[in-house]
Parts: structure tokens; C-alpha cells; sequence
């Protein structure tokens, strides 16, 4: 993809018809420019797609070993570990790791694009399920982009992901069971990729196993939507809930337990993720465990190659991930 050349503050002025040092003000918030002139200058620096180089005031280092890091919650346990991972292999490699957190909005994630490449990053790297595809189309238009552990690949962009043969064996794990009636959470937030790809993968095997999925679609991960639906696809005779991920697997666990349905005798319940404290052995969550470390590892040694200049290879790296027992999946009550 070829890069933007970057506009300069020179270009903003003229388009805005102020001088230099009148733009540079009104880009910072200066009190002295007319509100006249700040509207002209910021219209200017929009239409150019004018990025303020903030490592010109020694805020950043270099842009040959800066990577960049678009989170989506850095208080969020899978893109915590990622962060945490990335972190200690860009250290072990010599390399400078720049992270922001974008949230769940286009606006968010778009300021936090201008927040990194402003610090002058050579790679970014996006860690959300929830990022919209302008604000990635955006970045990669600046810099090399990397996506990890995101649901789907794209030709613009290198991936590193888990192999989704895993979301597959999840599901085939339930049917083997002998569940026949097997609700799939889904989401119908517009930017959760992540969510909805795994989701059709889910709905996909059961499909092909001989098994009508039950889907259920809430807007949040946790809410009362979600809750209801659930509460329907057991009364529609469901005795098993393939979760989107731990977190929403533990909320649906709480829920059953306030309503007297045991788990796994009544319902089983399946998670996503394995990270953080999703992964305790109190919890005992019948789950599949993304391969973190190898994930970071893998993103890390591809931004390294972005970093020393190598013609972007649109990479597309499948990593194996572990499924763990646990012990919320277990036969339905009819075959027990």
C-alpha cells in the first residue's frame, strides 16, 4: 500500500491562508488565534491529513525502532497479556513500544492512529477486536500495519492470530458431548470483527455436525439482552452456551447460578481466551487458551523485518492454541 506523504505545518498554513506560526498556535490551542483562524487551520489540517510530528518536542524516539501499539483496553485480560507480551519481546529485541488505547469508538481509535504516528512510530500494531476498518485503512496509509489476535485477515495488512481450527474444535468438542440443542452468543455491536468471525465459525461447525445453532445476540458483552436470550434458548431446550469469550462465559455462569441451573449438569457452558484470572484452575472453565507469547512473539519479529525496511509481504501467520478441558462441559442430562 503506498504511504501518505505527510503533509507539513507550511502546506496548513497556506491552505489556511495564516501564517506559520499562526497555524502552529492553532493547532495547540493557543488563546491568541481567533476562533476564525482556528476553524480555517483545523478544516486545513483535516483535509490534509495533517499529523502533528510530536516527536519534534523529544517526545518520542526514533521512528526506526518505534512500534506503536493501538490497544482496545489495556485493563481488559486478553489485550492486558498481549500488551505485557509485546513489551517484553520489543525489550529483548532493542526496540521502543509506544502504547495507546483506542476503546470501542471510530473517534477514539482515529486519535489514538494520530497519537502514535504523531510520536513518530515506523510500525503500528493493532490489538482489538473492536477497531473500525477506516481507522486501520487510516494508519496503514502512514506506517506498516500488524493486527494480532484479531478475528480476520485482510490483504492490506499483516496478521497474527490463533488458528481458527481452534474455534472449530471447540464446538466440535460440545457436539461430541452429545449436545443437539446448543445455543452461540454473538454480538451485534458494528465494529466486534473479532466476535463476529468467531462466531461463524462456531455456527459454522455445529452446522456441519448435524446441529441447528440457537443464536443469541445482545449489544454489550454482559447485559440484560444477553441474559434473556439466554434464558430463552434454555427454554428452548439448549443445554449447552458456546461462548464469545471467558468473560462473557463467567457472566452467563453467574446468571445460571442465580437462577438454580447447575452447570455443568443442567447447561454446560464453553469460554474463549484462557488469560489472566480466566485461566484459574478455580474457575475451571472448559475454554481454548490463545497462544499469547507465541502470538507477540511472532508480531514482534514481523514488525522488526517493517522496521528494517522490507517490502510488506501482506503476512498472514496462523498460531496453534490449546484447548482446556475444564470442567463446565459435560454430557446433557437426556444421555447422562
Amino acid at each position: 500500500m503506498p504511504r501518505k506523504k505527510r503533509a507539513s505545518i507550511i502546506d496548513v498554513a497556506q491552505a489556511a491562508g495564516v501564517s506559520q506560526a499562526t497555524a502552529s498556535r492553532a493547532l495547540s490551542g493557543h488563546p491568541a488565534v481567533s476562533s476564525q483562524a482556528r476553524v480555517a487551520v483545523r478544516q486545513a489540517a483535516a483535509r490534509l491529513g495533517y499529523v502533528r510530528n510530536l516527536g519534534a518536542a523529544g517526545i518520542a524516539s526514533s521512528s526506526t525502532t518505534t512500534v506503536g501499539l493501538l490497544v482496545r483496553n489495556i485493563g481488559h485480560s486478553f489485550y492486558g497479556k498481549v500488551a505485557e507480551e509485546l513489551q517484553a519481546h520489543t525489550d529483548e529485541l532493542g526496540l521502543e513500544l509506544l502504547i495507546t488505547a483506542g476503546g470501542d469508538s471510530e473517534e477514539g481509535q482515529m486519535q489514538a492512529i494520530n497519537n502514535l504516528v504523531g510520536h513518530g512510530v515506523g510500525v503500528v500494531i493493532v490489538a482489538s477486536g473492536r477497531v473500525s476498518n477506516e481507522a486501520m485503512q487510516y494508519a496503514a496509509s502512514f506506517v506498516p500495519l500488524i493486527t494480532i489476535g484479531c478475528g480476520e485477515t485482510r490483504p492490506e495488512f499483516d496478521s497474527v492470530r490463533i488458528d481458527p481450527a481452534y474455534e472449530a474444535m471447540l464446538a466440535q468438542k460440545v457436539v461430541a458431548y452429545g449436545h443437539r440443542k446448543v445455543a452461540v452468543t454473538a454480538t451485534s455491536h458494528p465494529l466486534a470483527a473479532t466476535l463476529h468471525a468467531r462466531t461463524a465459525t462456531f455456527i459454522t461447525q455445529l452446522v456441519v455436525d448435524g446441529v441447528q445453532p440457537h443464536i443469541v445476540t445482545s449489544h454489550s458483552d454482559y447485559g440484560e439482552d444477553l441474559f434473556d436470550g439466554i434464558d430463552r434458548a434454555i427454554d428452548a431446550g439448549c443445554t449447552a452456551v458456546i461462548a464469545g469469550s471467558d468473560l462473557i462465559a463467567v457472566k452467563i455462569l453467574e446468571h445460571l447460578a442465580s437462577r438454580g441451573i447447575a452447570c455443568p449438569e443442567q447447561v454446560s457452558v464453553t469460554g474463549f481466551d484462557a488469560t489472566g484470572p480466566y485461566s484459574s484452575p478455580l474457575l475451571n472453565l472448559t475454554t481454548v487458551a490463545q497462544p499469547v507469547r507465541e502470538l507477540a512473539r511472532q508480531t514482534v519479529l514481523l514488525a522488526q523485518e517493517r522496521l528494517a525496511g522490507s517490502e510488506a509481504r501482506n503476512a498472514s501467520i496462523l498460531v496453534p492454541g490449546e484447548f482446556i478441558e475444564g470442567g463446565t462441559l459435560g454430557s446433557p442430562p437426556e444421555v447422562k
